[in-house]
């Protein structure tokens, strides 16, 4: 499942978080129906087949029975798990164990606050939970079927921000974090990945020095395909960039991309990716975090 964990090794949690966007035809002309993600909340999420789904993982992993919470996943990620060094899945299931949340906690939370975002073939859940953390989980549908793509996992929380800045669109480029961003497309598609984490925090350089090397390759083809390059990030700022800065001390610049795609006469498809990379203040100049 690596592929899915280097969302927050590229642009954090939910940044890629992808919505599609249909197509209609009328009269023998595309005309662009926007169909938004669709929440379901509360109760509901666990009569919802991803509900379901995420309460057995939670069980499973709770459990130490990685190998089973596995085949809940998609097959690339089945394969990618059935190839992995024996000291590789040993470390994460360790981990998948440890920071899975216990079952009847989990459900308790889902119904009095869980958030289903449903975006085509995309799903995520969001739980809030217990001191301030949140439970966080993302499926794919998979030849008609839900599958487990990457938790739930339990993540440490952060407090309601006293000062919150935004930037939009060009303005950010006049912000240092825009300069950075934009240094960071540039080594990345460079493909100097000992450069690109020169400007993340010392935190973001400690973990990249402990990932094996097989690790860091794919962390690196991953974020590869994620990040625009300079160009499309330019004008996806220009277009609708938002730079959200909180306390002075952590920033997110969040972009979207839309691709069109006509692969019928007469019909055009629209996906639009959200990617929101993270930042954090640290010596007085803001770093990447990775």
């Amino acid at each position: 499942m690596r592929q899915r964990e280097r969302k927050s090794a590229c642009g954090g949690w939910p940044g890629l978080f992808a919505a599609a966007v249909g197509a209609i035809v009328i009269g023998g002309a595309a005309m662009a129906s926007a169909q938004d993600p669709v929440e379901v909340k509360g109760a509901a999420i666990l009569e919802h087949p991803v509900g379901r789904l995420a309460i057995q993982a939670a069980e499973l992993m709770s459990a130490g029975k990685i190998d089973q919470a596995v085949a809940l996943g998609t097959k690339e990620d089945q394969s990618e798990w059935k190839k992995s060094p024996a000291d590789e899945k040993e470390h994460k299931a360790a981990l998948w164990k440890e920071r899975a949340p216990a079952p009847a906690a989990y459900r308790d939370a889902i119904r009095k606050a869980g958030v289903l975002t449903i975006g085509g073939p995309m799903a995520k859940l969001a739980v809030p939970f217990d001191k301030g953390k949140e439970v966080i989980a993302a499926f794919e549908l998979e030849g008609g079927t839900w599958r487990r793509s990457l938790g739930p996992m339990v993540m440490a929380g952060s407090s309601a921000p006293a000062k919150e800045t935004r930037i939009q669109g060009a303005d950010i480029l006049e912000h240092p974090i825009g300069a950075l961003a934009l240094q960071y497309a540039d080594l990345l598609h460079a493909g100097t990945m000992d450069e690109v984490m020169r400007l993340a925090t010392t935190e973001s350089q400690a973990k990249w020095k402990s990932e094996p090397a097989s690790e860091r390759a794919e962390i690196a083809a991953y974020c590869k395909k994620t990040v625009p390059k300079r160009a499309a990030m330019t004008a996806a700022i220009q277009s609708g960039g938002i730079l959200i800065i909180e306390d002075d001390a952590r920033a997110s610049l969040n972009l979207v991309q839309s691709e069109q795609r006509s692969t019928t006469p007469g019909v055009v498809t629209s996906t639009s990716t959200t990617t929101a990379i993270p930042f954090a203040m640290e010596d007085g100049r803001w770093r990447l975090v990775q």
